[in-house]
């Protein structure tokens, strides 16, 4: 196996703005770690033109536009910018098909794959979903099945994304393991939780904090229609939202919108808004993993939400509130009012929280990854779901 380690990405992987900036904080930690030192930077800039001519390819044949993500010109493209010396490496793909397994294995490396879902549960809409054409979707079935028998190791972030790809991929289940990836936010220096004073609910506002740019999907409706619920009922509450809104959700009653805050310009100003929040909540039909609720158990906030797909492995039952997928706004409000009447309950989550910080970072992802490779397996893997205590 080839001794140097790169990253690989559909973007440039030093770059923020890749991927929700989630490859580039996977490979700062490994490059802090002597995990991998290799970045495959691609510039998407470069590929406009020549999607252009695809989809005009595509009309003229009579064939519906769209899809050239998944095409062979797409991935050779991307491949020739790859450094010749990169090739001979042991490449760790956070994407499902580039780069292609024959493009790796011809120049001396080997492949290996980091999802968050295969392309297998987005095609059919679990996770997200995908409108494609389906010659695109059987080619990119196809593509990714191939890359991941070929693999060395197929890692997911989740624990649904590795059922998927051990009984509809076909990958063999020795081969899959499930790592959870880290928070896209630092703790500064000196930084201390705070204190916050006031009965919640009654002398101060019982803060629901929502991150995330796809508003509809994450269920911030949902969340503004439990609020409501909870105002209804006589407590004091109002839904912090960070990212995007309608306008119409931007204007009700309860909700406080600040917008698009860049978490890494800016990263002191984001967690001072998440740590101001009493729950992190992510209400989402479809969410292949959740980051945004990880990102709140690294400020020290409890959580809630939907026990569906990779949500489900980032709610801690000792530090976040689960319902089953489909709950009524009712059902949660209730379990939220339960939650503010009991001061106690509110302390035991708080701290545990606060635990949980420190666990879910990249580095944490990473130490498990050199593991993984160095014993072939993760022998105590950090598993939300379980709880603390089961840890």
């Amino acid at each position: 196996m080839p001794s140097r380690r790169s990253i690989a990405a559909v973007g440039d992987v030093c770059s923020h703005s890749c991927w929700s900036g989630i490859p580039f904080h996977f490979f700062e930690a490994s490059l802090r770690a002597g995990f991998a030192t290799d970045p495959i930077r691609i510039d998407l800039g470069r590929l406009h033109q020549p999607r252009l001519v695809w989809n005009l390819r595509q009309l003229f044949l009579g064939r519906p536009p769209g899809g050239f993500q998944y095409s062979s010109r797409f991935f050779a493209l991307l491949e020739g910018q790859v450094p010749p010396d990169v090739w001979e490496s042991d490449v760790i793909s956070f994407n499902q098909h580039f780069p292609r397994f024959d493009t790796v294995r011809q120049r001396g490396g080997s492949l290996n794959h980091y999802i968050d879902a295969p392309f297998a549960a987005l095609a059919t809409g679990r996770g997200l979903a995908l409108k494609l054409p389906d010659s695109v979707v059987e080619e990119a079935l196809a593509l990714e099945r191939c890359n991941y028998a070929s693999s060395v190791r197929v890692v997911t972030m989740a624990r649904w994304s590795a059922k998927v790809v051990i009984e509809e991929c076909g990958v063999a289940p020795e081969k899959v393991q499930v790592i959870l990836p880290g928070a896209n936010l630092d703790l500064p220096d000196g930084w201390e939780f705070p204190v916050r004073e006031g009965r919640v609910g009654r002398e101060r506002d019982f803060t629901l904090g929502f991150v995330g740019k796809d508003w509809k999907r994450k269920g911030l409706p949902f969340l503004v229609s439990v609020r409501s619920e909870l105002e209804r009922r006589g407590w004091k509450c109002r839904v912090l939202v960070i990212g995007d809104a309608s306008p119409e959700l931007r204007r009700t009653r309860g909700v406080v919108y600040v917008g698009h805050v860049d978490k890494d310009r800016e990263n002191r100003r984001f967690l001072e808004l998440l740590s101001s929040c009493d729950l992190g909540c992510l209400f989402s039909e479809r969410e292949a993993l959740g980051i945004s609720t990880l990102e709140f158990l690294r400020a020290g906030v409890p959580v809630a939400g939907f026990d569906l797909e990779g949500m489900a492995d980032t709610l801690p039952p000792d530090a976040g509130l689960r319902f089953a997928a489909g709950s009524s706004v009712e059902t949660v409000a209730d379990r939220f009012e339960e939650y503010l009447q009991n001061e106690g309950d509110q302390a035991i989550y708080e701290a545990r929280a606060r635990q949980w910080s420190g666990v879910v970072t990249w580095e944490r992802c990473v130490r498990e990854f050199q593991e993984l490779w160095e014993a072939g397996r993760v022998a105590e893997p950090v598993q939300p779901w379980r709880g603390w205590i089961d840890r």
